[in-house]
């Protein structure tokens, strides 16, 4: 399992062996209809792109889309036919203690 670490502006993909596999920073307009979310890869198959997203929190489920072909920031989370995206749903769990 992967897991997506946010904090202050900045995110970490982590994988199974506890290697960050991606990283960089974000910043979201939660004013938006819908809200966006501009990512920047620092680290990672994203190093140097920025991806322009759009989300939706619900509750403890953050679901996040954008289109890895186009700089084109999606108008909706709907598959669309003429524009192809990822759309990726995390679940917020519990910070393990040390």
């Amino acid at each position: 399992m992967r897991y997506l670490l946010l904090n202050a502006g900045g995110y970490r993909i982590v994988d199974t062996s506890n290697r960050v596999v991606d990283s960089g920073h974000y910043q979201i307009d939660a004013k938006r209809s819908p809200p966006t979310m501009d990512i920047v890869g620092d680290r990672g198959p994203h190093a140097g792109r920025t991806m322009l997203a759009i989300y939706e929190l619900r509750g403890d489920e953050l679901t996040v889309c954008y289109d890895l072909e186009r700089a084109e920031r999606p108008a909706s989370l709907d598959p669309r036919r003429d524009q192809p995206k990822l759309r990726i749903t995390y679940t917020r769990a519990p910070i393990a203690s040390s």
